[in-house]
């Protein structure tokens, strides 16, 4: 009797431990840019007139022979669907987007072919919001006839994904937007600083995303202290600490802990696409990075953190090892 009881109660235990829940990322994304990407999709600014959407055409390469036949249009009632913000009229949309596969061992690229009309936005800042959003190689291409923030063609990219059959999830929207928002916001406003370089700032975000996506899946449960830590001791290794402002360095830490809650940091290929980015923006960048060190890893600095999960995981192996013991007493 006494040994049904305690074969029921280790079963018990068993079924917790089993309905742990695993928690992962749409990973469809990049798998419907391979199917249906193999010509590539444009997406237009619902502002322009017919001589600038030829224009735009244009300067994306259209090519109506080879090319879909019809391309979307990024209405104000699409983007305030997407945005999930409020329908307005009068917002004028004229950043546009041409999405297309790329093989497997090609990098994410982003080419701005109007870079004097994109005010705000680098290529770089779209290529690491791209990232997050789920993106792992493709070539994304903005072009605008007059000048843009260039804000709205992240908005550009969702529209043409869903409609192609890509599952979209609105938290990896609301990230990928957010950490577009900050880096151009944080860039413009840094513009011309001596000690300020947006291609350190790029790359030390890709740094404080792989540290943040590594401790969640070795199952560190990150506070807000941890993750001030990566950014602050990240940003300083890049030389960025002295250039930015507490406000700016919050955002990054804001949008990192909102980051480290999502689920966006357990597709398998997140840090691969963030190494490559790293690597290609360091490769072009000449001698910026030099007497800087490109192997920083944050994760140490948490070590001595507390950590959920593996408190959990050590209650549960203590459980049973009681309940073994128990058992060799039984027949002992």
């Amino acid at each position: 009797m006494k040994f049904k009881k305690i074969a029921m109660l280790a079963a018990s235990a068993f079924a917790v431990f089993s309905v742990v829940p695993h928690v992962s990322a749409d990973t469809n994304v990049q798998k419907v840019i391979d199917e249906t990407y193999v010509k590539p999709d444009y997406v237009l600014g619902y502002s322009l007139d017919q001589s600038q959407i030829e224009q735009t055409l244009s300067l994306l390469n259209y090519d109506g022979s080879k090319d879909k036949e019809e391309w979307k249009t990024m209405t104000p009632e699409v983007y305030s669907s997407i945005m999930n913000v409020a329908n307005d009229d009068s917002l004028e949309l004229y950043s546009s987007v041409k999405i297309q596969k790329l093989g497997k061992n090609k990098p994410l690229e982003v080419n701005i072919v109007t870079p004097q009309n994109i005010t705000k936005v680098t290529a770089d800042m779209y290529r690491n919001a791209a990232a997050t959003l789920g993106l792992e190689h493709a070539q994304i291409t903005v072009a605008s006839p007059v000048q843009v923030t260039g804000e709205s063609a992240l908005a550009g990219i969702y529209y043409s994904l869903e409609k192609n059959g890509a599952k979209v999830s609105q938290e990896s929207k609301n990230l990928a937007q957010e950490e577009l928002t900050t880096l151009a916001g944080i860039n413009e406003e840094n513009a011309g600083k001596k000690n300020f370089d947006a291609d350190k700032l790029n790359v030390a975000l890709t740094d404080i995303k792989t540290a943040v996506a590594n401790a969640k899946n070795n199952k560190k449960d990150l506070s807000k202290d941890d993750i001030q830590k990566i950014v602050e001791e990240t940003l300083k290794n890049y030389k960025l600490d002295g250039a930015m402002s507490s406000k700016q360095i919050n955002l990054i830490i804001n949008f990192a802990v909102n980051l480290s809650k999502s689920n966006v940091v357990s597709n398998k290929n997140f840090t691969k696409t963030l190494t490559d980015l790293k690597d290609s923006i360091v490769d072009k960048a000449g001698d910026t990075f030099n007497n800087i060190n490109l192997n920083f890893d944050a994760n140490p600095i948490m070590k001595d953190s507390g950590n959920f999960f593996t408190n959990v995981w050590n209650a549960i192996a203590g459980f049973f090892v009681g309940i073994w013991n128990a058992i060799v007493k039984f027949f002992s």
